[in-house]
C-alpha cells in the first residue's frame, strides 16, 4: 500500500523546523551541544550505519565536539553515538508467523478509530497481558499494538524464543531489532510513525502509552468524539509540562550534563500517555529529519510539535504520576483518562470492579 499523501497541515508547516536553531532565542544556548547541531543541522542522514557519512559517522562527529563527553554516562554515550540511526529491520519471529497485519488487510469500516500503541519491553509478559485483559481488550473501532525492541537484549537472557510464542499467540507486537533499553524508546515513536504511514494512514487517532498506565478507554473515545474538528486534526493531548528544565542530578535516569543542553523544554506532554491525531504521523517524520536527537522521547516528540508550529493540549483526566498511596478504585477514575503507574494486579483488580454491574460512585 502506498503511503498516504500528505494533506495541507493547518496551523503549522513542517517548514518551520528550521526555526528550531534558535529556538528560544537565548544566547547562551550556543555554548551547548543539542544547540550547536540544531543550529548546523539540515536533515539527519539518511545512511545507515554501514554507509560512509552515515548516522553512525554524524553520532561520532558530533560527540567527539563535546569536550567532556568522555564523563557523561554510558547510557548516553551510546544513545548520542547512534541517535541519528533510525532505520531498523523488524525483528520477526520463526517463519514470520504473527505479523501484525496491515490496517489495509482490514475492510474499510474495520480501520481503527484509535490505536493503542503500547511502549513496552521484551521481559514485560505481565505487563502486557494485563493490558489484553482488561482496558486493552477487544473495543468496536480500537486496535492494540505492542512497539518492542529486540528480545535479544545486553547482558540478559534471550527472550527471543518466548516473544517469538506471544507473537504468534496474539498478532499484537510491533517488533524491531535494536537494543530495547530507556534511551531508545524515541525509536519507537518514529518507527511507529513510518509504520503508520505505511500500514495504517487512515487511522484518527494514536494513544502513545506505556505499558503500566490504566486507561479508561469510554471515556477517552467520548473525549476524542466530541472535539472539535479543527482540534482534532492537530491534536497532541496529554498530561503537559510547559516549563519543565533539565535535570543535573549525576546518576538520575533523566540527567542531563549542562554541555549537551541548556534553557528550558518546550511545552511537551507526558510519555506516560498522550493522544495524537494519527494524519499527523507523516508531518512528524519529516519534522524529526530537522530536528537534532534528543535522549528523552516525549521531550523529543515536544520539538517535533514545536517544529511544525502545534502545542499539546492539556487535559486533567491525564495522571501519569499517580501517587503510590493514593486509593485506585473505580469511582476514583470515573472522570479520568489515563492514570499510571499501575502494577498488572491492580490494572486487573480495577478493570474487575469497573465492569460489577452493581457500581454505583
Amino acid at each position: 500500500m502506498q503511503p498516504q499523501q500528505q494533506k495541507p497541515l493547518e496551523g503549522g508547516d513542517v517548514n518551520t523546523a528550521r526555526h528550531l536553531s534558535c529556538p528560544w532565542g537565548a544566547g547562551y544556548w550556543r555554548s551547548a551541544s543539542w544547540t550547536q547541531q540544531q543550529w548546523r543541522l539540515g536533515t539527519l542522514p539518511s545512511g545507515d550505519r554501514a554507509e560512509a557519512g552515515g548516522c553512525q559517522a554524524w553520532g561520532a562527529t558530533a560527540a567527539a565536539e563535546i569536550p567532556d563527553f568522555a564523563s557523561y554516562p554510558k547510557d548516553l554515550q551510546r544513545f548520542l553515538l547512534s541517535a541519528a540511526c533510525r532505520r531498523f529491520p523488524r525483528w520477526l519471529p520463526g517463519g514470520g508467523v504473527g505479523l501484525v497485519a496491515s490496517c489495509s488487510d482490514c475492510s474499510e469500516s474495520d480501520v481503527p478509530y484509535l490505536l493503542l500503541a503500547v511502549k513496552s519491553e521484551p521481559g514485560r509478559f505481565a505487563e502486557r497481558q494485563a493490558v489484553r485483559e482488561t482496558w486493552g481488550s477487544p473495543t468496536p473501532g480500537v486496535r492494540l499494538l505492542f512497539l518492542l525492541g529486540s528480545p535479544v537484549g545486553e547482558g540478559g537472557p534471550d527472550l527471543g524464543s518466548l516473544v517469538a510464542w506471544e507473537s504468534r499467540r496474539y498478532s499484537d507486537l510491533l517488533l524491531w531489532d535494536f537494543l530495547d533499553v530507556p534511551f531508545n524508546r524515541t525509536l519507537k515513536d518514529l518507527l511507529l510513525l513510518a509504520w503508520l504511514g505505511h500500514d495504517c494512514p487512515d487511522v484518527s487517532f494514536v494513544l502513545h502509552v506505556q505499558d503500566d498506565a490504566f486507561v479508561h478507554i469510554p471515556a477517552l473515545l467520548d473525549h476524542l468524539q466530541a472535539l472539535p474538528p479543527t482540534w482534532a486534526r492537530s491534536l497532541y493531548l496529554g498530561e503537559v509540562f510547559t516549563q519543565a528544565k533539565p535535570l543535573r542530578k549525576l546518576g538520575g535516569p533523566f540527567y542531563v550534563p549542562r554541555s549537551f543542553f541548556e534553557g528550558g523544554y518546550p511545552a511537551y506532554a507526558s510519555g506516560g500517555g498522550y493522544v495524537i491525531a494519527g494524519r499527523l504521523a507523516p508531518w512528524l517524520l519529516q519534522a524529526a529529519a530537522r530536528v537534532a536527537p534528543f535522549p528523552f522521547d516525549d521531550v523529543y516528540t515536544g520539538l517535533c510539535f514545536r517544529a511544525l508550529g502545534l502545542v499539546p493540549r492539556a487535559h486533567p483526566g491525564f495522571l501519569t504520576a499517580w501517587p503510590a498511596d493514593r486509593t485506585t478504585t473505580p469511582c476514583a477514575l470515573r472522570d479520568l483518562l489515563l492514570v499510571r503507574p499501575l502494577s498488572p494486579q491492580q490494572s486487573i483488580g480495577l478493570w474487575k470492579r469497573l465492569q460489577d454491574p452493581r457500581l454505583r460512585c
